[in-house]
């Protein structure tokens, strides 16, 4: 009666508010289309820019997973715990993605700690919570000119507690012999919880739990994002990796929400892609089905799993604030997003502002 239920609301809905259906971009899949060997520079989201610092060497070619991991100068430690969990597990290897710093300190440490390492790959785009999307798309140039011969890339953040082996295992099970794809994986993109149906949040309260994923209706006039993985952590190809790249620097229209790095890369971006499909990180049989077809199309239902069924984002936080198993972050993403809003746009500025400081980082 559920399965029947949910689809039934998905029909409703896709009658009265219909998904917008963007133009497909074809893309060369050509490394070159974006970087020029000569100057070294590449093309990203309309942007000229460099590798400030390349790892020591390229990816082993026993490896089958690389690790590219968002992380910001300062978290050394982040960085240090993540080598003493993976950095020696076979088959596997770790890249993290920094941008430009502007102290010049803070720079000859990343280079000391490259040059003791070797796995760090800084670009030219100054380091900040609104260049993520630059540095994603840059670790994916970088892997299919030097590791393209690697199956899977698992884009995840520097604060994850990730159980590896789970999602190992998940991989293999699906996709262990590659018979049935000719030796390669197919053009996947995969996430322990695909959101869809997810309304943008249009609020001004900055402060708030959500506040920082706000998008006004100039930013965004859709009704509803496009199906997304939240960056936490997905999973995808190389050569997934660089269409995404290359259709950044076309799709024009989506630029100014490229802050939004999760939602820019896996769902607008991803959309523009012709035969990249988006899954549930889950093995083969009725659970990864179920999810795939009924469930997830309710967001309250994603936003439940990613947050108390995720059995491989074991952690994830952000200052003060625990995203899984987080009951003030579930309660207050339910307030913020299903009520709170609402409120204000039926009745502006008459929503309680103790709620909304209830739900304050």
């Amino acid at each position: 009666m559920l399965f029947v239920f949910i689809k039934f609301l998905m029909g409703i809905q896709n009658i009265l508010y219909p998904k917008p259906h963007p133009q497909l971009i074809t893309v060369t899949k050509d490394l070159n289309s974006l970087y020029d060997s000569h100057s070294h520079t590449f093309q990203l989201i309309g942007r000229n820019a460099s590798f400030v610092q390349e790892p020591r060497a390229s990816c082993r070619q026993q490896d089958k997973l690389i690790l590219s991991v968002l992380t910001a100068p300062n978290n050394v430690n982040k960085r240090r715990d993540l080598r003493e969990r993976f950095g020696d597990v076979e088959g596997v290897s770790l890249l993290f993605l920094l941008g430009k710093t502007t102290s010049s300190e803070v720079q000859e440490r990343l280079s000391q700690e490259n040059r003791k390492h070797g796995d760090i790959l800084q670009g030219s785009i100054i380091d900040s919570y609104n260049t993520l999307a630059y540095k994603t798309l840059m670790g994916f140039i970088w892997i299919n000119k030097n590791c393209p011969h690697v199956k899977f890339v698992a884009k995840m953040d520097d604060d994850v507690t990730l159980d590896l082996g789970r999602m190992l295992d998940v991989l293999d099970a699906k996709y262990g012999d590659m018979s049935e794809f000719q030796g390669n994986p197919p053009p996947v993109l995969e996430c322990p919880a695909v959101m869809k149906n997810m309304r943008p949040w249009r609020h001004n309260h900055t402060n708030t739990i959500m506040g920082k994923w706000s998008v006004t209706y100039d930013e965004m006039s859709r009704r509803v994002f496009p199906d997304f993985c939240p960056g936490w952590l997905y999973v995808t190809t190389p050569s997934v990796g660089l269409y995404l790249a290359e259709v950044a620097n076309m799709a024009t229209d989506v630029m100014n929400v490229a802050r939004l790095d999760d939602i820019y890369v896996t769902g607008f971006l991803r959309e523009r892609l012709e035969g990249v499909t988006l899954q549930q990180l889950h093995s083969k049989g009725l659970n990864g089905l179920s999810w795939n077809k009924v469930f997830s199309h309710c967001p309250f239902l994603g936003i439940t799993k990613n947050i108390f069924y995720n059995d491989i984002v074991l952690d994830k936080g952000s200052g003060a604030v625990s995203y899984i198993k987080g009951q003030k972050f579930y309660w207050c993403a339910f307030l913020e997003f299903f009520i709170l809003e609402n409120v204000e746009y039926l009745a502006p500025g008459l929503s309680p502002s103790f709620l909304w400081d209830m739900c304050s980082r």
